[in-house]
């Protein structure tokens, strides 16, 4: 098992000083996707729309998700 660090930023770093310890990167990638979940349904039309996820097995990055939001023309 390995120790994995899930970084957040929406423009204010959240940085995961813990980790998680998980059996390997598929593991990993589940709670990601679990996270992005989460940061979407936060999703806002502010200035807080782009978000960063990078998941770090000790130092190395080992995935990067990206969400935006974006209004598209006037309503």
């Amino acid at each position: 098992m390995s120790r994995y660090y899930f970084h957040i930023t929406n423009g204010h770093p959240f940085d995961d000083p813990a980790g998680e310890e998980l059996q390997d990167e598929q593991a990993a990638w589940q709670q990601a996707l679990l996270t992005v979940r989460d940061i979407e349904s936060n999703l806002g039309l502010d200035a807080s729309n782009r978000w960063s996820l990078v998941v770090k097995r000790e130092d190395i990055p080992v995935f990067q998700i990206e969400v935006t939001a974006k209004r598209l023309g006037s309503s």
